[in-house]
C-alpha cells in the first residue's frame, strides 16, 4: 500500500496521531531559527498588563453594528457604525481591537456602489451601565474601489463529496484575517478574495509603506497572517479548494515587512490536505492548523488525493507538518466532525470549531472539539459539545474562536445560527450566551482585547 494511501485512510478513520511529515518547498534562504529564540518566550503575559481591557468586539453583519461584551461582567453594547459620522457604506465583515480597547478596525465588503475600506474607529467610554459607547471614525482607508471584482480561480464539482458553496465565490472584495504583530506599530488584514496582504501602521493610522504585499503563487486566497507570541515568524491560511500550503514568513518588525520562507504541505505530492481558515500558535515554534475540503475539485492535480478534514501541527523551525488528528466518523469520537473552521489553544487544551458550510447540505449542525494537548503530536479527546448537549438545540455553524488574553474564557460565533456563546475553559462548559433574543442577527468576525488573531 502506497504511503499517501495509508495516510489518507488513517485520516479518514480519525485514528492517526503520528509523524507523516509534509514535503516542503524552500523558497527562500532559510530564516534563522535557533534554539535561542527560546528565551523570547519570557515576555511578560498581556493578561497582567494594566494597560489590558477585557473586551470582545464582534460585528452584525446584516444591521451595521459593532457588538462589545465587558468579559468580565457580560454587559453587552450593540451600537449601529451607520449612524457614525463619516461611515463609508458597506457591510462590515471582519474587526480588530487593540489590548487597551482604545481603538477598533473594521473591515467592510466592496459592492457596486461602495468600496472594501478599513475603518478606524477611536472608543472615548465604555458605558456598559448604559449601553452605549462612545465611539468616532478617525480614518476610512479605502482598499479597494467600488465595484472591485473577486479575482478567485473558480473549480468546477468533479467528486459528489465536494459541491462548489456559493459562499466561497463573493463578486467583490473582502477583507478578512486581521491580526496584531507583537512589538510593533502594525496590524494586518489580508484581501481573501484576491492576493493582497494589507499592512496598517497604527501610529499614523495609514497604509505602511511596504503595503500592500502580493506575492505570486503565495498570498492568493490569504485569510491572515498569524504572528507567533514574539513576533518573528508568520503563518498563513489557504483559505481556497485545493489550497494545501501554509506559507511561513519572516517578518520586520521595523517595517512590517514580510519574506517567504518555506511553503509547508498539507502532505505530500499523492495526498494532501487543504481549505485552512485559521492558525493557531502553542508556543514560538509549533502551531496548528486545520482543513475543510472533503475531496476533490477540477482543479486537483490528476492522481493526486484530497484528504478529508483534519487538524496538523507545524514545525516552523524545520518547515514540516503532520496530521494529528484525521476525520471523525460520529460525534462521539475523536477526530474532524464536518469541517474545522477554526482551532485555537488555551489552558493546556486544543479546540477545534466544527462548522457544516463546504459539503452538500449548508448549516445542518455545529460542534466544538475539546483535546487534552499535553503531548503535542497526541492529543487526547475529552469531550465534544453538540447541539442540545452543552451547545443551544439550535446551534448551527462553529465558525471562530476569539480567546481572553488570560485564557480563561473562549467566545465562539456562529453567524448561521445568530449565538456568541462564552466557554469557561476550567470547565469547558458554555457559561453565558448571546442570541437572537438580545438582537442578534448575523455576528461574526470576534476579536477579544489582548488577543493578536
Amino acid at each position: 500500500m502506497k504511503p499517501s494511501i495509508l495516510l489518507a485512510a488513517l485520516l479518514a478513520t480519525g485514528s492517526l496521531t503520528a509523524n507523516a511529515m509534509a514535503k516542503s518547498e524552500t523558497l527562500a534562504p532559510a530564516v534563522n531559527l535557533a534554539p535561542e529564540q527560546a528565551e523570547l518566550t519570557s515576555y511578560k503575559p498581556i493578561s497582567q498588563s494594566a494597560k489590558l481591557k477585557n473586551v470582545m468586539v464582534a460585528l452584525d453583519m446584516m444591521e451595521s453594528e459593532v457588538i462589545l461584551i465587558n468579559i468580565e461582567t457580560d454587559a453587552i453594547i450593540q451600537q449601529r457604525l451607520d449612524d457614525l459620522i463619516g461611515w463609508p457604506g458597506g457591510r462590515p465583515q471582519h474587526v480588530l481591537v487593540s489590548p487597551d480597547a482604545k481603538w477598533i478596525y473594521v473591515t467592510t465588503d466592496a459592492s457596486a456602489d461602495v468600496g472594501a475600506s478599513i475603518v478606524v474607529l477611536r472608543v472615548y467610554n465604555y458605558a456598559w451601565k448604559w449601553g452605549f459607547a462612545e465611539l468616532e471614525i478617525t480614518k476610512v482607508l479605502q482598499a479597494e474601489p467600488a465595484g472591485t471584482p473577486s479575482r478567485f480561480d473558480t473549480p468546477i464539482q468533479v467528486s459528489p463529496t465536494q459541491p462548489i458553496a456559493s459562499w466561497t465565490q463573493p463578486a467583490m472584495t473582502q477583507i478578512h484575517g486581521p491580526t496584531i504583530l507583537p512589538y510593533s506599530d502594525y496590524v494586518y488584514f489580508t484581501q481573501w478574495t484576491d492576493n493582497k496582504i494589507r499592512v496598517i501602521d497604527t501610529e499614523l493610522q495609514e497604509f505602511a509603506n511596504v503595503d500592500p504585499i502580493v506575492m505570486n503563487q503565495v498570498t492568493e486566497n490569504t485569510h491572515g497572517v498569524f504572528f507567533n507570541k514574539s513576533g518573528t515568524l508568520g503563518i498563513s491560511t489557504g483559505y481556497y479548494y485545493d489550497n494545501g500550503d501554509v506559507d511561513l514568513f519572516s517578518v520586520d518588525k521595523k517595517t512590517g515587512a514580510l519574506t517567504l520562507q518555506k511553503k509547508i504541505r498539507l502532505g505530500d505530492e499523492q495526498a494532501y490536505a487543504a481549505f485552512t481558515h485559521f492558525n493557531t500558535w502553542v508556543d514560538e515554534r509549533y502551531a496548528v492548523t486545520a482543513s475543510m475540503q472533503f475531496g476533490p475539485t477540477s482543479h486537483t492535480p490528476a492522481g493526486v488525493s484530497i484528504l478529508p478534514p483534519s487538524v496538523w501541527m507545524i514545525d516552523t523551525w524545520e518547515g514540516k507538518a503532520w496530521p494529528i488528528l484525521g476525520t471523525a466518523s460520529n460525534d462521539n469520537e475523536a477526530g474532524v466532525l464536518r469541517s474545522a473552521s477554526d482551532v485555537t489553544v488555551a489552558a493546556g487544551k486544543l479546540y477545534v470549531a466544527e462548522e457544516d458550510s463546504i459539503d452538500g447540505s449548508y448549516g445542518d449542525d455545529g460542534f466544538i472539539a475539546i483535546y487534552d494537548l499535553t503531548d503535542k503530536s497526541n492529543p487526547q479527546f475529552i469531550k465534544r459539545l453538540k447541539p442540545g448537549q452543552g451547545l443551544p438545540t439550535d446551534f448551527a455553524v462553529a465558525h471562530g474562536f476569539g480567546v481572553s488574553a488570560d485564557q480563561r474564557f473562549i467566545y465562539i460565533s456562529s453567524y448561521a445560527s445568530k449565538y456568541i456563546l462564552k466557554l469557561d475553559t476550567l470547565t469547558d462548559t458554555i457559561v453565558k450566551t448571546y442570541g437572537p433574543e438580545d438582537g442578534l442577527t448575523m455576528p461574526h468576525g470576534g476579536f477579544v482585547s489582548g488577543a493578536i488573531r
